[in-house]
This record gives C-alpha cells, sequence and structure tokens, in this order.
C-alpha cells in the first residue's frame, strides 16, 4: 500500500487533520492556527475537503479556531459552503425520515444508518458530517417489497433488471442504488446479503434486538447500537481502503460520544472474524485523531502488529497531496491481511475477488443460463482495472 507520493505530509492535509474532530485539544489548535496562518493551497483544502468528506468540520474548527488568521476570501467561502452543506443535510434528513416512515407503514424492518443518523449519534449535531446518500439496511428476503416501495415514491433502481422474476439468483450488487427523479438525493439499500465485506454474514434479526433509538428533526429514528455500529463502520472503512478522513472521524467520534460495552464490541468482533477490521480502525482513530480509547483497549489495539503496520501505511496515503491508486499486488495484500490466519486470509479474498458485482454486469450483460460465468470474468476484470490504474501487473505480495 505504500506510495511514494504519500511519504510526506503535505500541509493542506495536515490542517485537514487537524479539522476533522469536533473536540479540539489546545496542541491541536496551535498546529492548526500555525497551518492556517502559512502559505497553504486553499483552492486544494476546500477541494479535499470535500473529497474526504469533512467540509462540515474544516467550517466549524477555521471558524472557532483560527477565523483571525485566514487569507482574505476564505472566510467568505467557508460561509458560502456551509450554507450549501446544511441545504443538503437538511434535504437529505427530510426525505430519510419520509422514507423511514413509508418503510414502517409497509411493515419492512429498514435500519438506516451512517449519514444523519450517525451525526447525530456521533457528532451531536445532524449537519456536522457531510453525506452524499441515505444508507439503509434491510432484510434480502424485504427487496423485492422495498423496490416497489421506493419506485412509488418516485425513485428509480439503477438497475431495475436485476430483481426482476427472470433475473438470475446471484445477481446481487455491492447496494441497491436508487435515484429519485431531481437526481439529487441517492438512496442505497444494502442486505445481509450485499454487505458480502463481512467474513461471516450477518443476521440482521439478530442486529434489530440492539437497535437504539436518535433523533433526527424531532422524529425519532431507530439506528443500531454502538456496539454494532463501530463494526459496521470499520468494516465499511476497510471496503474502501480508508481512502477518506472522515470515516476514520466516524471512528474518533463515536468512541467519544457513546459509552461503549468494550467487552461485547470484541467478542461480536471476534464472532464475525472482524477482530483486524476492528483494531485497524480504532489505531486510524488513535493515531491520526487523537482518539481516547481505555488502557485496556489501547493495549489490545497496539497488540496487532499487523494493524499497526497497516494503519501507518494508510496514514501515509491520506496525508499525501497526490495519493496513487492502488495496484492489484496492494488490494491482494490488503484484503488477505483482513482477516486473521494464512488460510483464512487468502479464503476471504478469493471470495471477494469472485463474487460478481455491478461493474462485472456492465462490462458485458450475460444471459441468464450463462450467469454463472461472472465468477470467471470478474477476476480477469479486476486484474485489468488495478493493472490499469498502476500501469502495471501486479507485484508479488510480501
Amino acid at each position: 500500500m505504500r506510495s511514494p507520493a504519500s511519504h510526506v505530509a503535505c500541509p493542506e492535509k495536515r490542517l485537514l487533520v487537524c479539522c476533522a474532530r469536533t473536540r479540539m485539544p489546545p496542541a491541536v489548535a496551535e498546529r492548526l492556527r500555525a497551518l492556517a496562518a502559512g502559505a497553504l493551497d486553499w483552492d486544494f483544502v476546500f477541494a479535499a475537503a470535500a473529497e474526504n468528506s469533512i467540509t462540515p468540520l474544516l467550517v466549524l474548527q477555521l471558524r472557532a479556531t483560527a477565523a483571525d488568521v485566514l487569507p482574505p476570501g476564505v472566510r467568505e467561502r467557508l460561509r458560502d459552503a456551509a450554507h450549501a452543506h446544511v441545504a443538503r443535510s437538511l434535504l437529505g434528513i427530510a426525505e430519510l425520515i419520509r422514507i423511514s416512515e413509508a418503510f414502517r407503514r409497509d411493515g419492512i424492518q429498514a435500519i438506516p444508518y451512517k449519514g444523519p443518523v450517525l451525526a447525530a449519534q456521533a457528532y451531536g449535531d445532524m449537519t456536522l458530517r457531510e453525506f452524499g446518500d441515505l444508507d439503509i439496511v434491510l432484510s434480502q428476503r424485504d427487496m423485492a417489497q422495498a423496490n416497489e416501495l421506493l419506485v412509488s415514491l418516485g425513485y428509480h433502481a439503477r438497475f431495475p433488471w436485476i430483481l426482476s422474476p427472470g433475473a438470475a439468483a446471484s445477481l446481487v450488487p455491492g447496494e441497491y442504488n436508487y435515484r429519485d427523479e431531481s437526481g439529487r438525493l441517492l438512496v442505497e439499500l444494502h442486505t445481509e446479503v450485499t454487505l458480502r465485506h463481512f467474513p461471516v454474514r450477518l443476521d440482521l434479526d439478530d442486529l434489530a434486538q440492539r437497535l437504539v433509538p436518535v433523533s433526527l428533526s424531532r422524529q425519532e429514528i431507530r439506528t443500531f447500537g454502538p456496539e454494532d455500529g463501530i463494526l459496521l463502520l470499520c468494516v465499511h472503512g476497510a471496503k474502501d481502503f480508508w481512502e477518506r478522513i472522515s470515516w476514520v472521524a466516524d471512528i474518533a467520534e463515536l468512541v467519544q460520544a457513546q459509552p461503549l460495552d468494550w467487552e461485547a464490541v470484541f467478542q461480536r468482533a471476534e464472532s464475525l472474524r472482524l477482530g483486524r477490521m476492528l483494531r485497524l480502525g480504532l489505531q486510524l482513530a488513535r493515531g491520526l485523531l487523537d482518539a481516547p480509547l481505555p488502557v485496556e483497549i489501547a493495549a489490545r489495539v497496539s497488540g496487532d502488529a499487523v494493524a499497526a503496520s497497516m494503519a501507518s501505511e494508510i496514514e501515509h496515503r491520506l496525508l499525501g497531496r497526490k495519493v496513487a491508486p492502488l495496484g492489484a499486488g496492494e488490494v491482494l495484500r490488503f484484503r488477505r491481511r483482513m482477516v486473521e490466519g494464512t488460510v483464512a486470509g487468502w479464503r476471504y479474498f478469493l471470495r471477494l475477488a469472485t463474487i460478481p458485482a455491478e461493474e462485472d454486469w456492465q462490462m458485458v450483460r450475460l444471459p441468464r443460463p450463462l450467469a454463472p460465468l461472472y465468477v470467471a470474468l470478474r477476476p480477469l476484470r479486476l486484474l485489468w482495472k488495478y493493472g490499469r490504474a498502476r500501469g502495471r501487473l501486479p507485484q508479488t505480495p510480501e
């Protein structure tokens, strides 16, 4: 995962890391003021904040901590960014409430997560977490009914044919995507089948026993309890190689906002074979964003040398001005290290490498009798994708 361009942290990214929090320690505030007063590429700062989904935190902390040292024009850009973000957030919150109520009326157990519910649960403010879509988890058995409901609400499925009676059962996307007629709102439905980056399939009925309420615009929405939510967040970060600072901030904010039952967290992680993913997420939150952990939990996290090494590599990538895309060999190495044990790690990688997904269907549309061939086509497409990204074939993993 090493990228030569990312070994030196650029000052703009260091400023973003200082801002990516709701609690500002004095030492971090001092660093932030010094960086903000320096010679920065502010166009890059705003672009990188948007790319890392932390614009609301950038606005919050620069206004609170460094407003008097900002160059002319930056305060106005912060104001404009704040207004645009709040407008988008309020639109998304209202729509999530509308969709959740429709699911409830239809008798579908639908569990919102990330997005505004995580903003309320971890950040204490619905407008402090940037989100580009509305994520909802439900059982695969309810997908056909959920599809009909979203269509009735004015949404259009990205792949409507995969839920048709004639579609092959193996055609399950990474998530079921829906856009509203305006194109401004994206809803992603996740099921125990689409959440394929869990080494062990989730029992959603079990998780539903531990839902907790959060308040959105005075409406009660039930979401995952923090002990389950942190596992979902760690898997989500690992799924996409922890390429956004906001995903680390989610972990850091959640562990500070919620009184976690750490024993339950680690027990559930081990039962789902998520121990490494959990320790990696916590190591990133502690190392990059100074998230405080109980002494015994910090010791468990530090004791995983592989997770510590991976966290260091990820931090280098996050803090570089330009981050090279991962090559096929780096993807392989990352995936297999996410599950402990040599055999288990390879099994996890091979499963992910052979489960067909949306990009495979887009490459070639096969008739239903030939759908099993996607299993063979997917590894070839991945080799082409990641080999092209790095301009080389995969190297032998370490």
